[in-house]
């Protein structure tokens, strides 16, 4: 079975409706497509980055998948203690790079496979088909266990954005079902709708320009120490800024507050003690762990310790 490409949703900021559209939890993991040849089960992030041995978990879609030969589409995902998706947890797991390790982590961080698609059955490929077609196929053939499920479709997409807002969960994703299942996002038949998040962020230094602070680099704890998230300067008002470059003195350290420092393009970047906290609002993490859209919500009295990477649901009425 060749590789294909997986399909993509496209960001949008508006809720797509119509009798054509269905709707489905975007659950905050990482892609995995599993290849399914015989006995033989291979997991690839969309990439096309074999984590078989990685993840055990996921073996168990071979004995519950009734076909010889079969490609799935779906998103591994770790929960958090309070049974939110976290991608904090998800990153954790990706990063394993020793066999030796997998034990440990999938006892800590046990993974679930929530599969959405399927693109191939038996001796050809269904990705022509529409997306209805490949729903009932993939009911029909796959059977849900304790680390294996298939993701619920829903009509009522307002319903399910509103439920996600409330959990706090990444959003949603809608998708046409007279759709074929196309490569990347060569195609206007899926799209994501995401809920604005924040979280606690340390401040571990700050990028400057002409001595004055530019932009804040921004981390959180994770079990082997400070991770860098990302930068952000939206959202610092000129006080701010004038503030912080008073401030620097106090808070200037003589080393990077990372267990592994960021390799960062600006030329001229100053170190803080990481103590200093502040809220950040973001759309969604990138595969590296980064920020995407981050703002600079304000500064906080909270404790570095508090800042673990959990996300609340921004209150944008607030």
């Amino acid at each position: 079975m060749d590789w294909i490409t997986p399909m993509e949703p496209i960001s949008t900021k508006k809720l797509i409706i119509g009798s054509d559209w269905i709707h489905q939890i975007k659950w905050d993991g990482i892609r995995g497509l599993t290849y399914i040849d015989g006995d033989n089960l291979r997991v690839y992030t969309k990439n096309g980055n074999e984590r078989t041995a990685y993840y055990p978990e996921l073996s168990d879609a071979r004995k519950l998948v009734k076909a010889n030969r079969a490609v799935l589409d779906g998103e591994i995902i770790i929960l958090s203690d309070d049974g939110r998706p976290s991608f904090h947890r998800s990153l954790i797991r990706e990063r394993v790079t020793s066999t030796g390790k997998v034990k440990y982590y999938m006892a800590k961080y046990p993974a679930l496979y929530a599969i959405f698609d399927i693109l191939y059955l038996e001796d050809k490929p269904v990705t022509s088909l529409p997306l209805h077609d490949r729903r009932e196929i993939l009911l029909s053939i796959v059977e849900q266990g304790q680390s294996i499920m298939i993701t619920d479709d829903f009509t009522d997409g307002q319903g399910l954005f509103e439920l996600m807002k409330q959990k706090s969960w990444e959003g949603i994703v809608t998708k046409n079902i007279n759709s074929p299942y196309l490569p990347a996002k060569e195609h206007s038949a899926w799209y994501k709708l995401k809920t604005i998040k924040k979280l606690l962020a340390v401040v571990c230094g700050a990028s400057l320009k002409a001595s004055l602070p530019n932009s804040l680099i921004l981390g959180v704890n994770r079990e082997d120490g400070l991770s860098f998230i990302g930068k952000a300067s939206l959202g610092l008002t000129q006080n701010d800024l004038y503030l912080i470059k008073e401030h620097i003195p106090k808070l200037k350290s003589n080393a990077s507050p990372f267990q592994e420092p960021p390799r960062l393009k600006e030329p001229d970047v100053v170190w803080f003690a990481p103590v200093l906290t502040c809220w950040v609002s973001f759309l969604e993490w990138t595969n590296d762990g980064v920020l995407r859209h981050p703002k600079i919500l304000g500064f906080a009295s909270s404790s570095p310790k508090d800042a673990d990477g959990r996300e609340w649901a921004l209150d944008e009425r607030a």
